[in-house]
């Protein structure tokens, strides 16, 4: 019997890219997913070949902080208990530091960091009081290994690495679970809806052809490590290379940094 079938599981950012195709996988797993995200009509349309009864889609705007803790007691209400929790959602940007408006530090921040930890705080306690939970969490490769044009974005999954490391030891004996998964490049429309230095999206300005992994690739790679419960794992065409990455800034700093300014965001 698969390990998800039977499992609810709320997926956020679950109308495109890794969201979709990771929620389309655990439906095919047998569970029950909960889909989340701003885009209503994407979602019913992604998922309206699947059994009505295998998902419910809850339309939301992470970016309003103080209302996530009521629409997560909504969810529970609504569908029970929670086993897995997937904080996928998040936005892209790129722009040198002194270039960057403020305002695109603090929206970045606000969906990329503060909506998973208001998120997570949520549902946290009804897991330990249900005695079993997982939460995965999308960090990004961005927030093990960095380059140019990625102070905003890095910054954000930089910080969600210290919230889950520091949160992994205060549950633990808890049974509670936290994987993290690292996406390199994924063939998404993630890179083209990034914001610029001036908060606008980079459709029009980013005519780089995506490359990298298929979100169905990434999805079933992620269904594998969650039910392994890999504490953390990193996706990439280059994984290899891009753990090497993370060694090298551990150790030789001087050869990271000088690597790091030759590396195109």
């Amino acid at each position: 019997m698969s390990y998800f079938k039977g499992k609810k599981i709320i997926v956020t950012g679950a109308s495109s890219g890794i969201g979709e195709a990771t929620a389309k996988e655990f439906i095919k797993e047998g569970a029950k997913v909960i889909l989340v995200s701003r885009n209503k009509n994407r979602m019913y349309e992604s998922f309206n070949s699947f059994d009505s009864n295998s998902f419910s889609i809850y339309p939301f705007d992470l970016g309003k902080l103080d209302d996530i803790n009521s629409f997560v007691e909504s969810i529970i209400n609504n569908e029970g208990n929670i086993d897995i929790l997937f904080n996928n959602a998040g936005i892209g940007s790129e722009s040198y530091f002194e270039e960057t408006d403020m305002d695109v530090f603090h929206e970045v921040m606000k969906i990329d960091y503060f909506s998973v930890v208001y998120f997570t705080k949520a549902i946290l306690r009804h897991m330990i009081k249900n005695g079993a939970g997982q939460i995965v969490t999308n960090t990004s490769v961005a927030g093990l290994i960095t380059s140019k044009g990625r102070t905003v974005y890095s910054s954000a999954k930089f910080a969600l690495h210290g919230f889950f490391d520091s949160l992994r030891i205060e549950v633990e004996g808890k049974n509670i679970g936290i994987t993290l998964v690292a996406p390199g490049k994924v063939i998404t429309n993630f890179g083209f809806n990034k914001l610029d230095k001036n908060g606008k999206p980079f459709a029009e300005k980013n005519k780089r052809k995506p490359f990298g992994l298929s979100s169905e690739k990434v999805a079933k790679i992620i269904l594998k490590a969650v039910r392994n419960k890999k504490r953390e794992i990193i996706i990439s065409k280059w994984s290899d290379v891009a753990w090497l990455g993370v060694y090298i800034r551990k150790f030789f700093p001087k050869l990271y940094f000088y690597l790091a300014k030759k590396i195109d965001a």
